[in-house]
């Protein structure tokens, strides 16, 4: 800018304030000393993000700060907008770990979720402390979309019936040792990389929910889902660190005298100590799958030894509005036993896709829970079988030939694997059909 003309300050309001509500807090109230007509620009940012205490010199200067702001968005005045969206961002500063502060953060949150439509809460410490104290309950009229990464919540804090707006809600990398996530508004959630109980599972039954991500579980059981009416796309990717897997590799359970030496399986419905959880999980009814017979779009993705989708099939519904799925190597075990249950509970699926790992996964050597009636499959609007593959191995020879020992014709079915390029490194992606 050779005529060292203020073009920033030129651009309208309403574009200064997207801008300055993707800075820190403490960098926005700092512009007002840029120039006259900034003194008043900042105090309408409809946004305030808290980077927590590192580079305040000390942790009382970082309080006296946000009480402060938090204090003049509260009390409206000359300010210009009232807040949109807040975001609490505690990273590696040890302020979670100093005397009160994890109280002082309670209470931060527990005024801006009564204001704001869009709340974020990140934790990246190792601790204890929570700024989600077990008292702290959400109570907001305008809350739509609430984020929670690195906290830990208990039942208190996933009770959602104080807030009749919330629509979307991500938890990630959280400790979510709670009983059940209670909403009537809720649309959209998703679960990921978070760790849950050994001992008993999580109960979802949301009348309004959409759309559910279920991503990792890397400790503890993957949800109980209850009534689900509403349910639309589903996605589940479960790795073999949740804990439902079998240590003696059977889908329909170790016996009576095995299972209390195999944890998968002795706490598979529940504590046993504990009457309320087991009479919630039926242990002949659907742990999962049953949930999602109302979806449209299912993605089902899990390490070959948990058992969880298997051991489900005894009690497989019919999907009567599901028209694309996608399964992975899960579904291969027990002679395809998976993968036939699918084609034969979907009458209106429209299109399969199998996903399969670079290296052959171990594939339980046991009998398949699901008996197969007759040999065809339920959907007579299949269009396209589309099979995803590293190299045409024999995993697919097989699969080609389950499919079409089902009814469906060479026609329908794509291959898509990569094959390297000799000599460069690269791999080339190829399609293949049969005609």
């Amino acid at each position: 800018m050779a005529s060292g003309a203020d073009r920033i300050s030129a651009l309208p309001e309403d574009v200064l304030h997207q801008v300055l509500r993707f800075l820190p807090a403490q960098e926005v109230v700092r512009t007002c000393v840029l120039a006259r007509r900034w003194r008043r620009v900042w105090r309408a940012v409809p946004a305030l993000r808290f980077t927590g205490a590192k580079g305040w010199g000390s942790a009382d200067r970082f309080v006296q700060f946000v009480d402060h702001l938090m204090h003049l968005w509260r009390a409206g005045g000359d300010f210009g907008a009232p807040l949109d969206s807040c975001e609490f961002d505690f990273d590696l500063d040890g302020f979670m770990r100093l005397l009160g502060g994890e109280q002082h953060a309670s209470r931060w949150i527990r005024e801006a979720v009564s204001q704001v439509r869009a709340l974020r809460v990140r934790v990246v410490e190792e601790q204890e402390a929570s700024p989600l104290s077990d008292n702290l309950h959400l109570v907001s009229q305008h809350l739509t979309r609430l984020e929670l990464i690195g906290v830990a919540v208990n039942d208190s804090v996933v009770d959602f019936s104080g807030c009749p707006a919330l629509v979307h809600l991500n938890m990630e990398d959280c400790d979510v040792f709670v009983q059940q996530i209670l909403s009537p508004s809720l649309k959209h959630l998703r679960i990921a990389s978070c760790y849950t109980s050994e001992y008993y599972r999580i109960l979802i039954s949301l009348p309004a929910l959409v759309s559910l991500e279920l991503i990792g579980f890397d400790q503890g059981r993957i949800p109980f889902l209850g009534s689900l009416p509403r349910l639309a796309r589903a996605v589940a990717m479960l790795s073999d660190d949740c804990s439902d897997h079998c240590s003696r590799d059977r889908f329909d359970g170790c016996s009576s005298a095995e299972s209390e030496a195999c944890g998968g399986c002795y706490y598979y419905y529940g504590d046993p100590e504990d009457p309320e959880y087991g009479a919630r999980c039926d242990r002949n009814n659907s742990i999962f799958l049953k949930g999602l017979s109302e979806a449209t779009y299912l993605e089902l993705s899990a390490d070959s030894d948990v058992i969880v989708f298997n051991r489900d099939l005894r009690w497989c519904p019919t999907f009567t509005k599901l028209k694309t799925l996608l399964l992975n190597d899960w579904c291969l075990a027990a002679d395809h036993n998976a993968l036939i249950c699918f084609l034969q509970h979907s009458p209106i699926l429209e299109k399969l896709t199998i996903q399969l790992s670079k290296v052959p996964p171990y594939v339980m050597e046991t009998e398949g829970i699901y008996k197969p009636v007759g040999h065809s499959v339920a959907s007579d609007c299949l269009k396209m079988v589309e099979i995803r593959c590293a190299d045409v191995d024999n995993r697919v020879h097989k699969i080609l030939n389950t499919l079409t020992n089902y009814g469906i014709r060479l026609d329908q079915i794509n291959i898509q694997h990569t094959s390297r390029i000799p000599g460069s490194g690269c791999f080339n992606f190829v399609c293949t059909g049969f005609s």
